[in-house]
């Protein structure tokens, strides 16, 4: 297998930047000031949960909304600010207090947001000049390895990995070239580390200290005297055991308060809690013995437990309980430390293998299949199916308060990072999205029933991983958005489809996207048309005119209603549930208004096919097709997702290649453009421009860059496999393994600007049909027995196949 090693030859000095390790659960970004390396840790559910609704007006019952928009004309913007009734009000309070952008609990308090977990540093050896720094990330074997050297002679070595069992940072250092009769003072240490968490600071200090970190993103209303801190950290000593504990005030999923712990441990050093009174900061000194010069370094990381919103508790590690948890792992240490970091370091190299042996890229471009590969060990390091996902921002990268709480926003941002996964064949990582839902779930419930009068569950914009105890966003125009609910369960849907997993869809996929489907049967109404019709709802962040016209049958609220209720009729028929239902939901399918509110324009055959197959954040019509102004490449160096926010790019690129739009022969070069223009130096792309929002956390949304990169290579969203529909005939490529829905696994080579080889193995032995690549087509399978296949006029072969067995394709 071929390595790909991200390497940088400079400091990197803030954590958006810095390379990356993680579990899934817990993840390091590294980073460097002048004289020290910095490991700054990042936990997916360590939030600081404290929601207040106190202040909050009663959340909008949508016949108020309705209301406001058919009768009294409310006119405001989507943010907040001047709102008018253009027809009048008899309740103008009500009107301001709901037209409001966002209430009180998002725009006056600066939490629900993610925390920092803390930093370890290492001092580097002082006194010394002329630093030449490499910095090694080494992705198929998931390890840091950085090299410091002097002109003196001094260098030190670091080596870093994260194993997948158990939440520690494992770290091993070596110093060389260090002469003892140097040392100008009789204390003097060529190398020591510090552990530490600092206060958290208050929102007024961290407004005035950390500007660049807000940007035009910063809320001044979040500088209020109600605004508090979270207590500040502990360092404590229990035995030969010290840690540092942050407590998080109590909130509805853990009574007694969230906690966390971070300890080390520390073969031939000394291990010193050191009081900081004056800064509150917990901080725990860790010295190597005289004469040491290398050693292994471990910190541990644990936390109480996450309290799901169904109330099962799901363990962090093997223990719920935080400091248990770190007595576990001190037992072992002490017990057998080389053997206990051996295993680690054996179970990371293992564990890492087997994560890139699902999948593999091959293309000539380094650039585009580093960017591959860099994206994924990115994804790997935060996501992972049984932990709490990460927000807006990757754990490791938060600063203490974050531009929009660093929310799950369900209106892409929440969607994006993981668009993708299953094509890699990585269903456990795109499993994550699901733990993050899980929130939305009650309080959704609650929305449907209390504020619309429906079943099922609403699906609000702004969510965070907390047991709300009511809706967090009941104003309006944001918080009465209904598209977001179908385009939540577009993942459930999609995870069968690339699996074909019943037991799954039974046991999980179904629930949602049934409740989702519950909540668009009730808030359709039949007008005297005889259609269906959905009033009101705004689409994408839109605020109010005054015109009902604009709030009723909008094309994003009623693709994704109806593409929902498709979903649900099918999943269904597959499990043979909920046949009374069923006819329900085909009924307002057949009698659905349009987008435009008229009769729905009648489709048949292949249009109809790809118009259904195809999600609504990915095709804008029904023609599915996208207006190109002119020929120039897309997008102009004046288009928004080049000049400062690329985090829409994703999300666009997949609508031009699906549609066809995308001009391979000069959108693609522009693509590789963007990489180039976008990317970090841990390879991350970064999603918005820091003369924009400054340095707020390195983004997940772009982490969905790899969905319209895979695209280019191989399609199946309408049930027909493509390989290599949208890629540039001078750049040779190779795939291995990349899931098609019907859950193939398809393996393909282009060269030359053709097709060369195509294998396709059947995972459930589903019907297969592939866009034949070549004049004619010939299958077989691995003994070389002829397959029959028919090939339809639009040159799409089809053929059988069986559970577990894989076909050669080729040209006959």
């Amino acid at each position: 297998m071929a390595t790909h090693v991200i390497e940088i030859n400079e400091r990197v000095l803030h954590p958006g930047d810095g390379l990356l390790l993680g579990n899934g659960d817990i993840s390091v970004s590294v980073y460097q000031t002048a004289d020290r390396i910095i490991w700054r840790f990042g936990k997916g559910d360590v939030w600081d949960r404290r929601l207040d609704l106190g202040e909050d007006p009663a959340p909008a019952r949508i016949e108020e909304v309705a209301r406001g928009i058919r009768d009294e004309g409310w006119r405001c913007g989507p943010y907040g600010g001047p709102v008018e009734a253009t027809r009048g009000t008899s309740n103008p309070k009500r009107m301001k207090e709901l037209c409001c952008g966002s209430p009180p609990s998002y725009h006056r308090r600066p939490y629900p947001c993610p925390k920092p977990v803390g930093e370890l540093s290492m001092q580097l050896p002082p006194d010394q000049s002329g630093l030449k720094i490499s910095q090694r990330l080494v992705i198929e074997e998931a390890r840091i390895d950085i090299t410091c050297a002097w002109p003196s002679g001094v260098a030190i070595g670091v080596e870093s990995f994260i194993p997948p069992s158990e939440n520690v940072l494992c770290l091993k250092w070596k110093l060389e070239g260090w002469d003892e009769r140097t040392r100008t003072h009789v204390e003097m240490l060529p190398v020591w580390f510090t552990l530490y968490r600092w206060a958290d600071p208050h929102i007024n200090t961290f407004a005035e200290n950390y500007t660049p970190f807000f940007r035009n993103g910063y809320q001044p209303d979040w500088c209020n005297p109600e605004s508090t801190p979270l207590p500040p950290p502990s360092v404590s000593v229990d035995g030969s055991l010290a840690f540092i504990e942050q407590v998080f005030p109590p909130d509805p999923l853990f009574t007694e308060g969230f906690r966390y712990r971070i300890a080390p441990f520390a073969l031939q050093a000394r291990i010193t809690p050191v009081k900081k009174t004056a800064t509150r900061e917990a901080y725990i000194s860790i010295e190597p013995h005289a004469g040491a010069t290398g050693g292994w370094l471990v910190l541990a990381v644990a936390s109480n437990g996450e309290n799901t919103p169904d109330s099962k508790v799901t363990p962090t590690g093997s223990g719920a309980n935080a400091g248990k948890r770190i007595e576990e792992i001190h037992e072992q240490l002490v017990r057998d430390p080389e053997s206990t970091i051996g295993k680690w370091r054996a179970e990371n190299r293992e564990s890492a293998a087997e994560f890139w042996s699902k999948s593999s890229v091959s293309i000539s471009d380094p650039l585009l299949e580093n960017l591959w590969y860099e994206t994924l060990h990115a994804k790997r390091c935060a996501y992972r199916a049984d932990t709490v996902p990460p927000g807006l921002f990757l754990p490791s990268t938060v600063p203490d308060y974050s531009q929009w709480h660093g929310d799950y926003h369900t209106n892409y941002n929440n969607q994006e990072p993981f668009w993708g996964d299953y094509t890699a064949n990585h269903v456990e990582m795109g499993d994550a999205y699901f733990q993050a839902i899980k929130y939305f779930l009650p309080v959704g419930r609650k929305i449907a029933r209390d504020y619309y009068g429906c079943r099922g569950v609403f699906i609000q914009l702004t969510g965070y991983p907390i047991l709300a105890a009511d809706d967090p966003l009941g104003v309006v125009p944001m918080g009465r958005m209904a598209y977001m609910t179908g385009w939540t369960a577009n993942q459930y849907w999609w995870r069968y489809l690339y699996t074909m997993d019943e037991e799954w869809l039974r046991r999980e996929g179904y629930l949602v996207i049934r409740d989702c489907a519950l909540f668009y049967t009730d808030f359709m109404k039949k007008g005297d048309d005889g259609l269906y019709h959905i009033f009101p709802s705004n689409q994408g962040e839109d605020g109010f005119t005054g015109k009902p016209e604009n709030y009723t049958d909008r094309p994003q609220v009623m693709q994704h209603a109806r593409y929902c209720l498709r979903a649900a009729v099918r999943a269904s028929e597959i499990l043979g549930l909920d046949s009374g239902l069923r006819a329900v939901w085909t009924d307002r399918l057949e009698n659905c208004a349009g987008d435009d509110g008229k009769p729905a324009r009648v489709l048949n055959g292949r249009e109809k096919e790809i118009y259904e197959k195809c999600a609504p954040e990915f095709s804008s019509c029904y023609s599915f097709r996208l207006p190109r102004h002119n020929d120039d490449p897309w997008p102009a160096y004046t288009d928004y997702v080049y000049a400062w926010y690329f985090g829409h790019y994703p999300w666009l690129a997949m609508q031009y290649i699906r549609s066809g739009e995308f001009r391979v022969e000069k959108d693609f070069p522009r693509f590789r453009e963007l990489i180039e223009r976008w990317r970090q130096p841990n390879g991350l792309i970064r999603a918005m421009a820091v003369s924009v929002y400054g340095h707020c956390g390195a983004w997940t949304e772009s982490l969905g860059v790899i969905a319209p990169l895979q695209e280019m290579m191989l399609q199946s969203w309408d049930g027909i496999i493509r390989v290599f529909p949208a890629w540039p005939a001078n750049i040779d490529a190779s795939f291995e393994n990349l899931r098609a829905e019907g859950a193939f696994l398809v393996s393909a080579t282009w060269s030359g600007g053709c097709v060369k080889t195509l294998e396709i193995e059947s995972l459930h032995g589903c019907h297969c049909r592939v866009l034949n690549p070549w004049e004619n087509i010939r299958v077989v399978d691995k003994s070389g027995v002829t397959v029959a296949a028919e090939m339809d006029v639009e040159k799409t072969c089809g053929f059988r196949t069986e559970k577990n067995k894989t076909y050669l394709l080729s040209p006959a």
